[in-house]
C-alpha cells in the first residue's frame, strides 16, 4: 500500500514540478508585458483558462502514468510506455522556456509538434497497457494540438506583421562605423519604471479584463487635464479630445500622437488598444460611428489610467524642420524640456496625401520633414532651431550622410515671420563661422503625416540614428 502511495506521489511530483517551473516564465512582468503585446488569433482563450486547464491535465497526467505504473516494471510494456511518458514530459518543460523566455516562436512551434507526436505514441503505448490510462491523456492530446495550432498562428501572425510594416529604401547603418559605435555607448536605458497594481488593476490592465459599464471614475467625468497610463504615467489622451458616447465607459476622438497601439482583439472582431509604452491594456477603438466629427472612439476602461489636472493649457506652437532622415530628426527632439509631441511626415511638395514610396522617387517635390509642438514658456523656437542645425549637417546639398536626394534636403517652414527672421539670423552666424549653409528656408504648407510605422521609429525598434549626431554649433 505504502509503495502505491509513493508511485502515485512521485507522478504527481514529476507533472506539477513541470508546471511549476512554467509559471516562473509565464508569470513574471517583463514577460507579461512581452506576451501581451503580440498579434493573437481569434481563438486564443482568456488568459484566465490556462491555469486550471493545465491543472486539469498535469492531474489527468499524472494519474494516467501511475496506473501503467502500477501494473509494475515487469508487465509487458510498461517500461517502454512509461519511457515515452518522461521523453513527451521533456518535452512539455522544454517549450515554456523557449516561447516565453528566448521568445523562440518558430523553435517553439516545431518542438510542440514532436511534443504532440510523442504524446500520440505513449498514447499508443499506454493503450496497450491500460485503456483507462490511455482515455485520460486524450484531454492533453487535444489540449496540446490546440496549443501547437495557437503557436503556430501567433508566429505567424506577428512575423507577416513585422515584415508588413518593415520601412524600404533606408540604407541601414554598419554596425562597425565608429559612429554607431560611439552611440551605442550612449545608449539609454529604455526599461520603463512600472507602478504597482492591485488585483483589480492587474486583472485589466495586464489580463485583459473589462470593467463593468458605467462603474469607472472617468466616465462622467468632465475635468480639464491629461489622462496617463496607471501603469506607466505615459500621457494617452487628453481632455479636450474626450466626448460622452453613453457606452458606459470614458470615450475619446483621438489620443496622444505615439501614445496608444491598436492591436487585433483576440475575438477576432475588434480591435484593442494598449499603452505603446507598457503595453498594458486600455480598452478598444471603434470607428465608423458618427459619434464626433473624427468618426473614431476609444473606449477605455477607467481602470486602467490616472488622472493629472490641467494647471493651465499652455498656448502650444509648432514649427517644422527638414533635415534628412526624419527617423534621425524627430529622434533628437522627442525628450527636449518643452517639447510636447512630434511627428514626422512631408512637406514642401505638389502632390497632396503623398506616400513614403511616392517621396522616395524624389518627383513629388516634399521633404522628409518633422512636425514639432513646443511649449514656448518652457522653451523657445531659436532654441530649438539652434538644435536642428546641430544636429545635422546643414552644408549638404540634396543629402544628410548616406541619404541622397532632394527629399532628404535641409529646409526650414516657417510658420510665421518671427520664425523666419529667427532661421535667417542662425544662418547668418552660421555662415559667419565659416560654414557654407545649404538650408532653404520657406513658408509652412499642408504638412502630410507619414506613415505609421516611421512614427517615432527608433523609439519602437531600439535602434539608433544612422546619419545624425550632436555637433555643438553655437
Amino acid at each position: 500500500m505504502l509503495k502505491t502511495i509513493l508511485k502515485l506521489i512521485i507522478c504527481l511530483a514529476a507533472c506539477f514540478g513541470v508546471a511549476a517551473a512554467g509559471a516562473l516564465f509565464t508569470t513574471r512582468e517583463s514577460i507579461t508585458i512581452w506576451y501581451a503585446s503580440l498579434q493573437k488569433p481569434f481563438f486564443t482563450p482568456p488568459n484566465w483558462l490556462f491555469g486550471p486547464a493545465w491543472t486539469i491535465l498535469y492531474f489527468l497526467m499524472a494519474v494516467s502514468a501511475f496506473l501503467v505504473w502500477n501494473k509494475g516494471l515487469g508487465s509487458p510494456g510498461v517500461k517502454q510506455a512509461l519511457g515515452f511518458f518522461v521523453i513527451q514530459l521533456g518535452l512539455n518543460a522544454l517549450w515554456t522556456p523557449l516561447f516565453f523566455w528566448l521568445h523562440l516562436a518558430a523553435l517553439a512551434f516545431l518542438e510542440i509538434i514532436l511534443l504532440w507526436i510523442a504524446i500520440m505514441v505513449t498514447y499508443i503505448k499506454f493503450k496497450k497497457v491500460y485503456k483507462l490510462a490511455a482515455i485520460m491523456l486524450i484531454p492533453y492530446l487535444i489540449w496540446v494540438g490546440y496549443a501547437a495550432a495557437l503557436n503556430g498562428s501567433i508566429f505567424y501572425l506577428n512575423s507577416v506583421s513585422a515584415v508588413s510594416q518593415a520601412p524600404k529604401n533606408k540604407q541601414p547603418a554598419d554596425p562597425n562605423s565608429k559612429k554607431v559605435k560611439d552611440a551605442n555607448t550612449m545608449k539609454q536605458n529604455q526599461n520603463k519604471k512600472l507602478n504597482k497594481l492591485t488585483k483589480q488593476e492587474e486583472a485589466v490592465i495586464i489580463y485583459k479584463g473589462t470593467e463593468a459599464p458605467f462603474s469607472g471614475k472617468y466616465y462622467k467625468f468632465s475635468e480639464k487635464g491629461t489622462y496617463t497610463c496607471k501603469r506607466c504615467n505615459a500621457e494617452l489622451f487628453r481632455s479636450s479630445d474626450k466626448f460622452e458616447s453613453e457606452c458606459g465607459w470614458p470615450s475619446f476622438d483621438d489620443a496622444v500622437p505615439g501614445a496608444v497601439k491598436s492591436i487585433p482583439d483576440k475575438d477576432g472582431i475588434r480591435t484593442e488598444i494598449i499603452c505603446n509604452n507598457c503595453g498594458g491594456h486600455l480598452g478598444h477603438i471603434f470607428k465608423g460611428e458618427q459619434l464626433t466629427a473624427k468618426n473614431t472612439r476609444y473606449c477605455v476602461n477607467s481602470i486602467s489610467m490616472n488622472f493629472v489636472p490641467a494647471k493651465k493649457e499652455p498656448a502650444l506652437e509648432k514649427a517644422y524642420f527638414a533635415g534628412g532622415c526624419f527617423w534621425g530628426v524627430e529622434y533628437f527632439f522627442r525628450d527636449v524640456n518643452g517639447v510636447v509631441s512630434t511627428k514626422v511626415g512631408y512637406m514642401g511638395g505638389t502632390k497632396p496625401n503623398p506616400t513614403y514610396k511616392e517621396v522616395c522617387t524624389g518627383t513629388t517635390g516634399h521633404a522628409e520633414t518633422m512636425e514639432v509642438t513646443f511649449d514656448p514658456s518652457k522653451t523657445t523656437y531659436e532654441a530649438l532651431a539652434k538644435l536642428f542645425f546641430e544636429i545635422h549637417d546643414p552644408t549638404q546639398v540634396n543629402r544628410q550622410g548616406p541619404d541622397i536626394g532632394f527629399q532628404y534636403r535641409s529646409a526650414i517652414f516657417y510658420v510665421n515671420d518671427a520664425q523666419k527672421q529667427t532661421a535667417e539670423k542662425l544662418i547668418q552666424i552660421l555662415k559667419q563661422k565659416g560654414l557654407k549653409v545649404a538650408t532653404q528656408l520657406a513658408k509652412a504648407d499642408k504638412f502630410w503625416p507619414a506613415e505609421d510605422y516611421h512614427q517615432q521609429y527608433y523609439q519602437k525598434n531600439g535602434k539608433l540614428p544612422y546619419c545624425h549626431a550632436y555637433t555643438k554649433r553655437f
